[in-house]
């Protein structure tokens, strides 16, 4: 039985113009919980698999697996407020994604964090932003509930691991 996360695309567009994105927590092989967010920033919205995916492209993250690292917390542990964030883009919490393959991304430093500035500079460099504190919330109990270390991102482009199986 494996326990992991899924990214996939819902196909519609939010306020912005991203994509909403659909983060799924699979456990024992069977879907559990999920919420909704983006990646990428408005206007470059292009999906891509990691071979084909560069380096400050703006765009959401290639599909393919990557590694789930540990939580990282700006100040206090499960502290959400405006006093102790990393910046204004990533806001209190963050948690390190590292590519995995297949093959190879020029794609770096993408990250899951809530899309703090979304009113002013919504979307992401690349990174999966969540909409709501509330989202983020649900996201560090799934991570502490079974540690899960596989994501699977998954634009129907062929080169998920997850959709092999």
């Amino acid at each position: 039985m494996k326990t992991f996360l899924l990214l996939t695309n819902t196909g519609k567009l939010d306020y912005t113009g991203c994509n909403i994105l659909k983060l799924e927590y699979v456990k024992d092989s069977e879907p559990v919980d999920s919420i909704h967010c983006c990646s990428g920033a408005p206007g470059r919205q292009f999906f891509r698999k990691g071979c084909d995916s560069w380096a400050r492209s703006l765009e959401p993250l290639p599909e393919g697996q990557w590694y789930v690292d540990d939580i990282v917390w700006a100040g206090d542990t499960d502290v959400f407020d405006a006093y102790q964030i990393w910046s204004s883009g990533i806001g209190p919490v963050t948690i390190p994604l590292e590519y995995v393959g297949p093959e190879e991304t020029d794609r770096s430093a993408i990250e899951i964090h809530i899309d703090w500035n979304s009113r002013y500079s919504p979307g992401t460099a690349g990174c999966i932003g969540i909409y709501s504190i509330e989202d983020m919330k649900k996201l560090v109990e799934w991570l502490r509930e079974s540690d899960p270390r596989d994501l699977f991102v998954d634009w129907e482009l062929g080169s998920c691991p997850i959709s092999a199986e």
